[in-house]
């Protein structure tokens, strides 16, 4: 693991309880847009007349506007500085959620969906980079892991909400939250946060942009622990994403009922957070990708025994998530500490490449063409063992 320097920075500030608050929130308001549907993913596409086989597309709409946008605002906040991007990109998901909520067809939905995506990028990327511009070592770390946990547990707690508001009203009111959300973030930005970045790109434009990406594409640490944290998030995303297939599908679940097990997968992700704190950081990134590797294996076997149970699933995805939530706060600290310059970049790819993986592992999951309680494990064990090979990358970086 890279030393943990911070070349050129001055003396780190306290984070207050204030500033963290805020930056978990902006950092989980993508997840929550994203996720909120799930439990609801069926009536939704019943509502505004999509096919079965576009539901998908619900989620990964949100991911695409994620994955892009952060390629677009990171450059774009080293440039003109945190607070107008941000604020810009608030405003941006604000409008998508409101026409997510009123769409009154698929495709209009849809186009939403991404809208929301792309302005919510802004909000994931960067308060990475204003922990990186006040922070540093580890008090950064410290922020890092809070701004982690927060976007690993929303997956899973986004649907218990969903569940709840879809069973006292429906789909719309569900979606019509993310409104609410978007407009208390935005006000809080505009009143409480200053501006973080000060030494700005001199020069803007095309070329100013490609150095930056340049500069940061080059690193291999920074990219083999970009990939191993996507790697676990894109595990992440395949459980919440095939839980209605299994439970569901297979079992016959209520989404009241459905919306636990993704809590269970939320609290297990924020007991690792907990967990990781006791745990040496050299250790850290091998004991969760170990415990990410090792579940699906588990299932895989019991399933070829004839082993097929919901609390079989449950708990072993919760030793998954354990697993993300002990690794996946050092690996992204990690990442950015590989840098001394363009923070913003690194952060959108960081970003870019978390949500492309996490893209992926939804999709991946639904298209399979076997039982759920096949294709979670197997889209599991593809993630870890990709997680396991950026891991060897980084020790020989």
């Amino acid at each position: 693991m890279p030393t943990e320097t911070f070349p050129d920075t001055p003396a780190t500030e306290r984070a207050t309880a204030g500033v963290l608050a805020l930056l978990m929130a902006l950092t989980a308001l993508g997840q929550l847009a994203t996720n909120i549907v799930v439990p609801s993913l069926r009536d939704i596409a019943r509502g505004v007349a999509l096919p079965d086989e576009s539901v998908g597309l619900i989620l990964s709409m949100v991911l695409l506007g994620l994955a892009v946008g952060q390629l677009v605002v990171g450059p774009l906040s080293d440039r003109i500085g945190r607070r107008p991007v941000l604020i810009g990109g608030l405003a941006i998901y604000l409008l998508g959620s409101i026409g997510a909520t009123f769409a009154s067809d698929g495709l209009l939905l849809l186009a939403a969906r991404l809208v929301q995506g792309l302005g919510a990028s802004a909000s994931l990327a960067l308060p990475r980079a204003i922990a990186r511009d006040r922070y540093t070592g580890p008090e950064f770390m410290r922020t890092m892991s809070l701004l982690t946990m927060a976007m690993a547990v929303t997956p899973g707690l986004a649907p218990v909400f969903g569940g709840l508001i879809a069973d006292l009203a429906n789909w719309r009111i569900a979606l019509a939250s993310t409104i609410l959300a978007g407009a208390v973030a935005l006000a809080a930005v505009t009143v409480s946060l200053p501006e973080t970045h000060h030494q700005r790109t001199e020069n803007g434009g095309p070329r100013a942009m490609l150095s930056a990406y340049a500069h940061v594409l080059r690193n291999r640490v920074f990219l083999a622990y970009a990939l191993m944290s996507g790697a676990a998030i894109g595990g992440a995303y395949s459980e919440v994403s095939g839980a209605q297939q299994f439970y569901t599908g297979e079992f016959g679940w209520t989404p009241a009922r459905l919306s636990l097990a993704t809590a269970c997968y939320a609290a297990a992700a924020f007991c690792g957070g907990i967990l990781s704190r006791y745990i040496r950081a050299s250790h850290r990134v091998r004991i969760g990708v170990g415990l990410i590797v090792a579940a699906p294996i588990v299932l895989l076997v019991l399933r070829g025994a004839g082993a097929n149970h919901p609390a079989i699933m449950l708990g072993l995805i919760v030793v998954s998530q354990i697993g993300m939530g002990i690794m996946i706060g050092v690996a992204i600290g990690a990442a950015l500490v590989a840098l001394d310059r363009s923070v913003g970049t690194a952060s959108a790819v960081l970003g870019a490449i978390h949500m492309t993986m996490g893209a992926a592992g939804a999709a991946i999951v639904t298209a399979i063409p076997t039982a759920a309680s096949w294709s979670i494990p197997v889209t599991m064990l593809a993630f870890g063992l990709l997680a396991v090979l950026a891991q060897r990358i980084a020790a020989r970086a």
